[in-house]
């Protein structure tokens, strides 16, 4: 089943598994191997018992995704087994020793799907695996890969749920910052929108003079090195501060928008003194800008480029698939946002020639996303027995299934509901559709799969369980 000898997790519930991958499941002429990791949770199942696989995305795998939330619920109500896929070219699982341009020709969603395919193949030859219903899961990109693995392997998927799903690739994704705007101008205090759009023409101003950089160099802590003058730096600048948004309406709720926003206004908050854009919500963006020497802000534009192109760590990967595959690139292009103009999306197509290549140009990419969107159908994808399901607050909604596909492919938009939080267990606080939506995904998927309420068959205590839950 696995290429190297398993190990334990420190909860020794979970297991480190390896298996052999081809480089290139399209090409029979190329015949590198390499291993590929996953994890393996059996400690609820039973032989024959429902597989369900969490899968990995553009970021390293980690156990704790089996340990809670709604695979957890799922393997424990129906005696499952859960196993949870590494993606290629992130965390452990690397085909290549480096992310070299010329080697990350082997990264795409096309090849994960075939690793998972030979993943899922490999353990539905082993006896107790023979008869195993099997279960995708995934939220965000993995929750793409979900549906599409439905698409592509209908006979080896029984059902998948696409969690917060951006099915559809887009060039020019604006409408995420619209959609950051809507939930702060819906959840947040009464002002904070224009406190938001002052702050952001505040930035566009200081940048128009020498006096208004210096300024602005004191005010941020930005380091003095900083070409604050150079399009770019600014670009990159306002996107890090942007991030702070970003981020609090991708993954938070109602209150904690609002509670951002009552930490924005207060003018007595020291946070505020001391730049609350930076104290309340660090975010990836500004650690990578934090220079730990100098104890500033280094914004740096094309150190941003030379980071991509060493090929160190995911960013080198997940900025290739977007420059490759989805664009996804976030920009500044629409009128109804509060971040101003210094998002163009013309940066990010320098982000991706700069990083890979001259073919990685507007038109490059306007290619690889209408030929994304042909492979996996976009927002009708042929497929059933597939669930999306997606939240008000969420951005990426934008770009996912908001309406049925089918009888079968059902949608369900959560109000006040955030990215990904229907994979998570209930918690207070959670909205009543939240928790009622968790509940018809377990149904739907026993459903799917022939367990029925009160049908599984002499196993009468899970039966009990199934009831009370």
């Amino acid at each position: 089943m696995n290429a190297a000898a398993g190990t334990f997790a420190p909860d020794g519930r979970v297991q480190i598994r390896w298996i052999e991958q081809p480089l290139d499941h399209f090409d029979k002429k190329e015949k590198r191997m390499w291993l590929m990791r996953y994890f393996e949770r059996l400690d609820f199942w039973r032989p024959n018992g429902p597989i369900y696989l969490f899968i990995g995305g553009e970021g390293e795998a980690h156990p704790g995704f089996l340990k809670a939330g709604m695979i957890y619920e799922l393997a424990k109500e129906t005696s499952g087994a859960m196993i949870m896929s590494e993606h290629r070219y992130y965390g452990k699982s690397m085909p290549l020793e480096n992310r070299g341009v010329k080697n990350l020709r082997f990264l795409s969603a096309r090849q994960a799907l075939a690793d998972i395919e030979k993943l899922l193949k490999r353990m539905k030859l082993l006896p107790g695996f023979k008869n195993s219903k099997v279960v995708a899961i995934g939220g965000s990109y993995p929750g793409n890969m979900a549906a599409w693995l439905k698409l592509l392997y209908p006979n080896l998927i029984d059902a998948a749920l696409a969690s917060s799903a951006p099915v559809l690739a887009q060039k020019n994704f604006k409408e995420y910052l619209e959609t950051v705007s809507d939930d702060y101008e819906q959840y947040g205090t009464p002002q904070c929108w224009d406190y938001i759009k002052q702050k952001f023409e505040h930035y566009d101003n200081s940048f128009k003079t020498k006096a208004g950089i210096r300024k602005l160099k004191e005010e941020e802590g930005i380091c003095e090195s900083s070409d604050m003058n150079r399009p770019e730096n600014q670009q990159l600048f306002v996107y890090s501060e942007a991030s702070a948004f970003m981020g609090v309406a991708q993954y938070g709720t109602e209150k904690r928008i609002r509670k951002h926003c009552e930490q924005l206004m207060d003018d007595d908050s020291s946070e505020v003194k001391n730049n609350s854009l930076r104290s309340i919500f660090i975010n990836d963006s500004k650690k990578h800008l934090w220079n730990r020497d100098e104890e500033c802000y280094e914004i740096d534009f094309d150190e941003i480029i030379v980071e991509i192109r060493k090929g160190g760590s995911w960013l080198t990967s997940w900025v290739f698939q977007m420059c490759n595959e989805f664009s996804y690139a976030k920009s500044t292009s629409s009128e109804n946002q509060p971040f101003g103009k210094n998002i163009p999306i013309e940066t990010f197509y320098k982000i991706c020639t700069l990083s890979f290549g001259p073919e990685y140009d507007e038109a490059g990419i306007e290619e690889t996303v209408k030929k994304t969107n042909e492979l996996y159908g976009g927002l009708t994808p042929n497929v059933t027995k597939v669930i999306f399901v997606n939240g008000e607050l969420d951005p990426w909604h934008r770009l996912g299934i908001l309406e049925d596909v089918s009888y079968d492919a059902p949608s369900k938009f959560i109000p006040r509901s955030s990215h990904c939080r229907d994979l998570l267990p209930n918690r207070d606080g959670d909205p009543d559709e939240l928790v009622e939506t968790r509940k018809y995904i377990k149904y739907l998927i026993k459903h799917w799969i022939g367990i029925e309420p009160c049908d599984l068959k002499d196993k009468r205590k899970e039966c009990k369980n199934n009831e009370k839950s």
